[in-house]
């Protein structure tokens, strides 16, 4: 097979967007090597298997209307998926609430807190907000009653710093990652009533699954990587080297490439110190999962729920059977994935496994078990560069990031972690896409649409 390039593409980081970006440009000619510094692929869509039960990093799942995204899981599930409705719920002053807004649950809310919100809506178009912080954006979008009870104490909890010092566009992506449906409008309490009210005869949508967790997918997609002739190594974290405006050097343990193109999904940051340039403050949160193994079943049948109470440790839960039934050892246990924020380092991460009693306590508080006795087993584990943080400064930190970057042309951002962007699964995989078809085009092979990369039909 002739390569597209004069050199081979080498990958950092074995996640979504780099297995994705792989799969595609092998398929297409070219020479291909990820480097993964994790034992397993998937980054941030990895999954952990203990005694029959499978976790995954937080609720992942699939749903996109783009049609070549279709294409391309279609290539990579082949049948082999669970379709289901969603079913996501938020727990508000001690009551689980449908995600998005059931009209049912206007009723569910305490009287005070349902009056003022709706005078917000009547009054709030009147108000003049400087829209500088996510505190701003929500108390524009939403009223003061809203992001005073749910939204304000929700991110201050998640991100550790407070609403005012975080940019707006953690409020645009975050909610837009939460509703996930592009449909639905809930930008304002005026489009959430209507949003709401419309929930009455909607049908929900449904959400594509590896029978067997996340690890599925992507096993599937390394294996598909490897019978295309490239390599994939874990375990080892990379190192790139710079000189005379490119990368020239790219350093895997004791291997050494030279690559004509570095497709670079790891912190941003981490390229900028290698590369010698300015590194800006763009922090990245960790994460505490508490995968609880349950003997029996729970109350609850959602995928996932939103925490935002002070007085309870974890942000959010999901449950993997709600899934797929397969990722339980049998039909009558239950696994509860809990996910708690941190900053790598600090003390709730260096004594995470300190914490587990505490999470099985707020789990009988919120009335998801009756009692410790029911908890099988606990397994801590942690994520680092789970989500980027939004500090108002951001957008200049992130420029002077791609400034310098900018100074090594063969270098490409990908990805979440790479270019500093709250994403789901959908949109790595359509960013793999558009960034492989660049670089096709780039290398003479204009003709290649995104519709051929999705369909493997690009060489």
């Amino acid at each position: 097979m002739d390569t597209v390039f004069d050199g081979p593409v080498v990958i950092v980081g074995g996640g979504i967007a780099g297995l994705v970006s792989a799969q595609l440009l092998l398929e297409a000619g070219c020479d291909v090597t990820v480097i993964e510094r994790d034992d397993v692929v998937g980054g941030l869509a990895k999954s952990f298997s203990y005694d029959g039960f499978t976790f995954d990093v937080g609720p992942h799942r699939f749903h996109t209307e783009n049609p070549n995204v279709k294409a391309y899981l279609d290539r990579v599930i082949k049948g082999d998926g669970t379709l289901f409705p969603r079913r996501s719920e938020v727990y508000f002053k001690g009551k689980y609430y449908r995600w998005p807004l059931h009209p049912k649950n206007l009723l569910q809310l305490p009287k005070g807190l349902a009056a003022k919100s709706f005078v917000d809506l009547g009054i709030n178009n009147f108000r003049e907000y400087q829209v500088d912080s996510f505190e701003q954006y929500v108390l524009r979008q939403y009223g003061p009653t809203l992001y005073k009870h749910f939204f304000e104490g929700y991110s201050r909890k998640f991100l550790g710093i407070e609403p005012r010092d975080t940019h707006p566009d953690w409020a645009k992506v975050g909610l837009n990652r939460a509703i996930i449906d592009d449909k639905m409008q809930m930008q304002n309490l005026t489009q959430l009533l209507k949003t709401t009210l419309l929930q009455y005869n909607k049908m929900e949508i449904d959400f594509l699954y590896p029978t067997k967790g996340m690890w599925q997918a992507w096993q599937k997609v390394r294996a598909e990587i490897e019978r295309l002739g490239g390599r994939v190594i874990t375990g080892t974290a990379a190192r790139i080297q710079g000189a005379n405006g490119r990368v020239e050097k790219v350093f895997a343990g004791d291997e050494e490439f030279t690559p004509s193109v570095v497709i670079w999904t790891a912190p941003i940051t981490v390229a900028t110190r290698q590369l010698g340039c300015e590194t800006p403050n763009l922090p990245y949160l960790g994460m505490l999962l508490y995968n609880v193994c349950i003997d029996g079943t729970v109350p609850r049948d959602y995928q996932w729920c939103y925490y935002g109470a002070d007085d309870l440790v974890f942000n959010r839960i999901s449950i993997p059977k709600e899934f797929s039934t397969a990722t339980v050892p049998h039909v009558g246990a239950t696994g509860l994935n809990v996910e708690v924020t941190c900053m790598k380092g600090d003390e709730r991460w260096k004594h995470a496994e300190r914490l587990s009693d505490w999470v099985v306590d707020d789990l009988i508080k919120v009335g998801l078990i009756p009692n410790r006795r029911v908890v099988h087993d606990v397994y801590v584990e942690r994520v680092e560069d789970s989500y980027p943080i939004y500090h108002k400064t951001y957008p200049a930190d992130l420029e002077t990031a791609r400034k310098g970057l900018a100074n090594f042309p063969n270098l490409h951002l990908a990805g979440r972690t790479g270019m500093f962007w709250y994403n789901n699964m959908d949109h790595s995989i359509e960013n793999a896409m558009q960034l492989c078809k660049k670089l096709l085009r780039d290398a003479g092979k204009a003709e290649i649409e995104e519709s051929e990369l999705a369909s493997g039909t690009a060489a």
